[in-house]
């Protein structure tokens, strides 16, 4: 039986900590991955002690600590961990990376997208996509602001909206990748006075105790989401096989598709991580 050492990104992209979200937004930019592992160095072992996310980054947007910012319990998996067993893992909850922890060092990090793009193109797994994909997706109309697009993401619990134009149509679809391409932190300075001086005593400001508190928070232009969206977008037919699909994933580089039928009408969106139930129906 296969095994994730077989697969897995030996040469692994990580945060180290301390870090700020400066640094990790950057990562983020540079590379286009939506994760890293948060390491920290111990005489010369690289001791894995986190995961930061572009989840965490959105859902803490005043946090400036990559040691608060980032997830501190994290699953990992040996490298003779079968490829079966760490889709199931990875099928079974919302983390889409697992480390590979040997000997307490990282030495690499299995991920969906390697499952999908390394394991599943050569796995002759032809069964239809209907049986995996989800019917239920988001939408979004284009003049939505960027701001508000993300919102929706988090309250929808979705990494990518499709966006509709004034006839209904599909005219794009954006992603939380997207959005952060497009955002900055800002540096807020704010005044806390932190005296204890009673009312009407005209001299309370001068003996007042004055605390600066510096913020860093996630800023966002005010253009609308079809300013950011990805207008060629690429679907998927619902009757395609799974193998097909693996295969335009890797050759387009992407993690999801909308999923239209016969008549062209959308009918619901595939992702990269529902291909992993076709790997787990096939053993």
């Amino acid at each position: 039986m296969e095994s994730v050492e077989e697969i897995m990104t030996k040469e692994v992209i990580y945060a180290k900590v301390p870090g700020t979200r400066e640094e990790v937004l950057q990562l983020f930019k540079e590379t286009g991955h939506s994760g890293f592992p948060c390491i920290k160095q111990e005489d010369d072992t690289s001791v894995l002690i986190g995961i930061v996310t572009r989840t965490d980054l959105m859902e803490k947007p005043s946090e400036n600590q990559l040691a608060l910012l980032m997830t501190r319990d994290v699953n990992t998996v040996h490298p003779k961990t079968s490829i079966i067993e760490a889709a199931n893992i990875l099928l079974n909850n919302p983390f889409r990376r697992l480390p590979v922890i040997s000997d307490k060092e990282l030495v690499g990090i299995v991920t969906v997208y390697d499952l999908v793009n390394k394991f599943l193109p050569k796995s002759k797994i032809h069964e239809p996509i209907m049986h995996f994909f989800e019917r239920e997706l988001v939408a979004v109309y284009e003049g939505t602001p960027i701001s508000v697009a993300l919102e929706i993401m988090k309250l929808a619990n979705v990494q990518a909206l499709c966006v509709l134009d004034d006839d209904s149509s599909l005219s794009g679809i954006v992603t939380d990748a997207d959005v952060l391409s497009v955002a900055e932190v800002s540096t807020e300075r704010k005044m806390s006075d932190l005296s204890a001086a009673t009312e009407g005593e005209a001299w309370s400001w001068d003996a007042s105790s004055v605390l600066w508190i510096t913020t860093k928070e996630l800023k966002l232009p005010k253009n609308p989401v079809r300013d950011v969206a990805i207008k060629q977008v690429v679907t998927a037919f619902e009757q395609a096989p799974v193998i097909e699909i693996a295969k335009k994933m890797r050759k387009f580089d992407i993690d999801q598709m909308p999923v239209v039928d016969s008549k062209g009408d959308l009918v619901g969106m595939i992702k990269d991580k529902d291909l992993l139930k076709a790997i787990i129906v096939k053993k």
